[in-house]
């Protein structure tokens, strides 16, 4: 440890603010992020606090520790802290983090994370010039691994944004029936009416490089390849089971294009996960990865969709997880592949366009079960439309895998980093010449 570091305690250093009560922020109006006790809770027109900033959550079970880098709000579940010296504020988040600020309870019914508990407790601070060295290194991590992120967004709203107009809005088939005069039906009517407004009878692809998420603009859009629009029909039929749908397509079930592995699945109690550690392979449950342990069940691309427990989302969709290479998979998830020439990455995009709740039994423990989802009704299109589209969407999952594993490893190296810095222990003249480019 530098000599420049010295003993003191957080309540010479902060004071932690009490956030305000706040109504209607749980909606995505608003230009300011709303923090409750957990983490981003919503949006809100005006600023409590100018950023940077750092929250801190003040009731429940889990009280969490935010940065900020702009202006925010508060809600009356956390803190926003003050300082009382001069401090950089990404470093005061990473050196809460380091110290688990945000584990401290008083030891009430419900958990709570008092200042009083706070203020006494010590810690060995840095000057200035350090605390910044060791924030823009933490946070150039964190930068990246946001980034990588946003741009995991963009990637699969594309795909999304494809899988809606082809599969949904079916857009191709009404351009093609409007370039050839057939008739429109009805419930279609304002889908092609938007469409011939564009002046172009040729549906579109999003750009590869778009930052749009997919959503094409009049004027900036590219036609279908001649080898790709002549393989959609130009007409439409209609069926007792789903109204209006491509000519020639066919009325499936889920269970139709989907192989599943549930059979293979062998759950673990805490207990023999803990004899499986330290490990790097993802041990999934429902809704995400419950621990890392030193052995695989599955290696391969495979989506969950979770079985029982948290199964469906406020909007009606199922809890799916998109996974790949070496993972362990207990009995709360099914483990899906496509199947009849569907991708998986098809079957996910599907999944994550459905309502499921009328396929959810059980009042108490809330459960999709096999049989249940295999029934839900699947429009089939071509062999060779769905080949199309995987070869479309493909190269978006190619890179989506590499940006979540660079993540993975920049969070592993930040993960590292970061103790050692926060306590002295490594000096940070030695952190820029270490060789990362691995972890990028």
């Amino acid at each position: 440890m530098g000599s420049e570091w010295r003993k003191t305690t957080w309540g010479d250093l902060i004071s932690l603010e009490y956030g305000k009560a706040l109504r209607d922020y749980k909606g995505d109006k608003g230009k300011y992020r709303v923090f409750g006790s957990n983490g981003p809770v919503g949006w809100t027109d005006k600023p409590l606090v100018e950023g940077p900033g750092v929250i801190l959550g003040r009731k429940g079970a889990y009280r969490g520790i935010e940065y900020s880098p702009d202006p925010f709000f508060v809600i009356d579940t956390a803190y926003f802290v003050k300082p009382k010296t001069e401090i950089d504020l990404r470093w005061l988040y990473y050196a809460m983090i380091h110290h688990r600020i945000g584990e401290i309870n008083d030891g009430s019914p419900i958990p709570s994370t008092t200042r009083a508990a706070v203020y006494v407790r010590e810690l060995m601070f840095p000057d200035l010039p350090e605390q910044q060295v060791i924030a823009h290194i933490l946070g150039s991590l964190d930068d990246k691994i946001e980034l990588n992120r946003k741009m995991n967004e963009t990637l699969e709203g594309m795909a999304q944004a494809l899988f809606k107009s082809w599969f949904v809005d079916f857009d191709p088939v009404i351009d093609n029936a409007l370039a050839a005069g057939n008739p429109i039906p009805d419930e279609l009517a304002e889908r092609a009416a938007m469409r011939e407004a564009l002046g172009d009878l040729s549906a579109c692809l999003p750009e590869h490089n778009s930052q749009s998420g997919g959503h094409a603009q009049a004027g900036k859009r590219k036609p279908l390849p001649e080898h790709i629009r002549t393989l959609f029909p130009d007409s439409f039929a209609h069926t007792e089971e789903m109204g209006w749908i491509p000519k020639g397509w066919e009325v499936g079930c889920f269970g139709d294009v989907s192989k599943c592995f549930d059979n293979k699945r062998i759950p673990l109690s805490k207990n023999q996960r803990e004899q499986k550690k330290p490990g790097t392979i993802p041990y999934y449950g429902a809704t995400s990865v419950m621990d890392y342990i030193n052995e695989w069940i599955f290696d391969g691309i495979y989506l969950l969709v979770g079985e029982d427990g948290s199964v469906v989302r406020e909007d009606g969709s199922p809890f799916v997880q998109y996974i790949w290479d070496k993972t362990w998979v207990n009995n709360h998830a099914h483990v899906l592949q496509g199947d009849q020439g569907l991708t998986t990455e098809h079957l996910m995009l599907f999944m994550q366009s459905q309502n499921v709740r009328a396929y959810v039994t059980g009042a108490v423990q809330l459960k999709i079960n096999q049989k249940n989802m295999n029934s839900i009704p699947f429009l089939i299109a071509s062999y060779d439309i769905n080949r199309a589209f995987a070869d479309w969407i493909d190269p978006l999952f190619e890179q989506k895998r590499k940006l979540t594993d660079s993540g993975h490893n920049l969070s592993k190296l930040r993960d590292v980093l970061l103790p050692r810095l926060l306590s002295g222990e490594l000096v940070v003249s030695d952190v820029t010449h270490l060789e990362v480019e691995g972890f990028a």
